[in-house]
């Protein structure tokens, strides 16, 4: 069965698991639209951790699971609350920038907040594209922002981020991947693991 939620309907307990965790990892096991990649999923990974005030850190991962020849070419993201003055800070040549737009990105049938750019010319052997067993890394600021708000979903669906992958299989095929919120009892599980820790640090 599937749950669809809105933007508002886990905020509490995203908060919770924010503030006892300060990071969370998305995995990108769904296919939205177009080809399947590959290789086997979850394709992509992204960790986010708060990175101190009014800024986030991101690491991507290409998982080494995922077909060679296969590279990362766009990201998107939510955030809720939106931040003053959303901006990405990076230094890697395999980043090619980001944009922002309160509920203003539209992708295969979704509305996101913000999209991350990867390279996706073959310059070099394509030395600078995302690919299978690859990592980057790179921060996002804005006034009011922390880790939680990118738990924040697309619309009234369950998906939280996007990937395009391209170079799918011998015709140069491309597809859409996601990552959704976990199921209620997932969640409810994690909620009360992570109570249950912090209620042990404080006895000690």
């Amino acid at each position: 069965m599937t749950h669809i939620f809105g933007r508002s309907a886990f905020v509490g307990l995203t908060l919770f698991v924010a503030a006892a965790s300060q990071a969370f990892t998305l995995n990108f096991n769904g296919l939205q639209t177009g080809s399947a990649p590959l290789g086997g999923a979850p394709w992509a990974s992204l960790t986010v951790t708060d990175g101190g005030v009014n800024t986030v850190d991101f690491t991507l991962t290409h998982n080494a699971t995922s077909a060679a020849g296969q590279f990362l070419s766009t990201l998107w993201l939510n955030m809720d609350p939106y931040p003053g003055g959303p901006a990405i800070v990076e230094s890697s040549p395999k980043i090619t920038g980001a944009s922002f737009s309160h509920n203003g990105i539209n992708n295969a049938s979704l509305t996101f907040d913000a999209s991350v750019g990867f390279e996706v010319s073959n310059a070099g052997g394509g030395v600078n594209r995302l690919k299978p067993g690859e990592s980057v890394s790179w921060q996002i600021t804005g006034t009011g922002l922390n880790a939680a708000a990118f738990m924040a979903t697309a619309g009234t669906s369950n998906v939280i981020a996007m990937i395009h992958v391209q170079n799918i299989g011998p015709n140069g095929d491309s597809g859409k991947i996601i990552a959704t919120v976990p199921e209620p009892a997932s969640m409810s599980a994690l909620a009360l693991a992570l109570g249950s820790l912090v209620a042990r640090r404080r006895r000690k």
